[in-house]
């Protein structure tokens, strides 16, 4: 009877291949009796010296402390199980044999409600089980770090945020949840959210957010927000996204004398609670060009945009004019080719020029020109690689685009017109544009001092 819902083999335990007695989940998404749970040192506050019970988990790291407490459904699923199971060692009724099913359908009727995540009270997707047991859906997780910071069922605090963005899903409940749903007994439907859905790049009413600063897609940038007005319009713009799986803002850089026009959204990677101010990590995955916006009052503001894919914006980089008709395949193709190969060539003149800037003067240290040949130099090389991650590859134009823009001295307007610009050969031109600039500034600069320098002897 339990073979139609695979309860038994759902129900064993990772460690140890017994019906688990006790569950424990742990954050790799293994479930395991509490006696099959290890903690090589239980003396020790930090608990630094914790091995997975589970043979082949690759998990690096795992969420263990302060306690483990028991998961809540895999622990009702499992005394489901048992009582099931005594009941198959007496001899039938005869009602069990004129109706056979109806057992099965007691069981789903006990087993369901257990599969429901502890905030939205729906089916959970993507299951996530916190230490202290209880298990939501991941968006409805996240959600509740950033409101209490405390979970919905029992108070007890949750772990930090970028954990549980990262933690494994509970394989045991979505190994269930997704038996159920085979049966027809759970709907089998992706559950899309309200805004920043999968299933369009065209958006309606979104909820929109001002930073105060231009964030480029790819860029992760640390947004402390102070004022009450600033507080209240994070908490109206948060969204939950089952695109980016993960908890969203479609932020502006202003917001006064104008809505800015493009915009990006950006997913939250971490978020701090202070005394006085919320700190939130972010980064950039899409940009968006804002169609209409209402706003409300100073704290709300409402916009219909469409997301900027850069799958379709490689497909409008290649529509320009005299471009080969759809008719003629090899010559399209061909000129793909070309626009790639050309894309590839302005991103590798973008890194070069990069590189440049931080190379070692190559005078003698007691020459004056050894001051003024080198631009940025070796220490900000580095230092931009250590806060923005590494350098990217020639053959990821887009890529380079945005870390090119968050890493040269540019100014915010500049900034700002990249980001409004469509096309990617467009986009690295105009990067170029930006070197040259650069370039000439620092060369008219280098020889105004050394000719102020040549100078001096003849002053004295």
């Amino acid at each position: 009877m339990t073979d139609r819902f695979n309860l038994r083999q759902s129900l064993t335990c990772a460690a140890c291949g017994d019906i688990l007695n006790d569950p424990i989940s742990l954050s790799c998404g293994y479930t395991v009796c509490a006696q099959c749970f290890p903690v090589s040192s239980p003396t020790s506050v930090k608990k630094s010296v914790f091995k997975c019970p589970v043979p082949h988990c690759d998990s690096a790291t795992h969420l263990f402390g302060p306690e483990l407490l028991p998961d809540v459904a895999a622990t009702e699923l499992t005394n489901i199980l048992r009582h099931i199971m005594s009941n198959s060692l007496r001899p039938p009724t005869p009602s069990d044999e004129l109706d056979p099913t109806s057992k099965m359908d007691m069981v789903a009727t006990a087993v369901i409600p257990l599969l429901n995540c502890h905030r939205c009270s729906r089916p959970v997707t993507d299951a996530i089980t916190t230490p202290c047991g209880h298990t939501y859906c991941r968006l409805c997780i996240l959600e509740s770090k950033i409101e209490s910071d405390s979970c919905n069922a029992c108070s007890r605090p949750l772990p930090k945020f970028s954990s549980l963005l990262s933690q494994a899903s509970n394989q045991l409940i979505s190994t269930i949840v997704k038996d159920f749903q085979l049966s027809g007994l759970l709907p089998c439907n992706t559950r899309e959210t309200h805004f920043l859905d999968s299933t369009s790049l065209q958006q309606y009413n979104v909820p929109l957010f001002v930073t105060g600063t231009v964030i480029m897609p790819g860029q992760s940038f640390r947004l402390p927000i102070f004022q009450p007005n600033h507080l209240r319009m994070f908490r109206q713009a948060l969204i939950p996204s089952s695109r980016y799986n993960g908890l969203c803002l479609a932020a502006v850089h202003r917001s006064r004398p104008e809505v800015a026009q493009f915009g990006t959204l950006l997913q939250i990677v971490n978020f701090e609670h202070r005394s006085d101010s919320i700190h939130i990590e972010v980064v950039g995955v899409d940009r968006f060009k804002l169609e209409t916006h209402t706003e409300h009052d100073e704290s709300t503001i409402v916009g219909t945009f469409e997301i900027l894919h850069e799958a379709y914006i490689r497909q409008l980089s290649i529509e320009i004019p005299n471009a080969p008709s759809a008719d003629d395949q090899q010559a399209l193709v061909a000129h793909k080719e070309h626009i790639s190969n050309y894309a590839v060539d302005l991103a590798d003149t973008i890194l070069q020029f990069i590189d440049h800037l931080g190379k070692t003067s190559s005078m003698p240290a007691n020459a004056i020109h050894s001051q003024t040949d080198g631009l940025l130099g070796p220490l900000w090389y580095e230092s931009i690689k250590s806060l923005h991650g590494p350098i990217p590859s020639k053959y990821n134009p887009m890529a380079v685009c945005w870390w090119a823009a968050v890493v040269l001295p540019v100014t915010p307007t500049e900034v700002y017109g990249l980001l409004r610009t469509i096309p990617i050969i467009d986009r690295l031109e105009l990067v170029i544009s930006w070197m040259q600039a650069f370039q000439a500034r620092w060369e008219r600069c280098r020889n105004t001092a050394l000719q102020a320098f040549n100078q001096i002897p003849q002053q004295f």
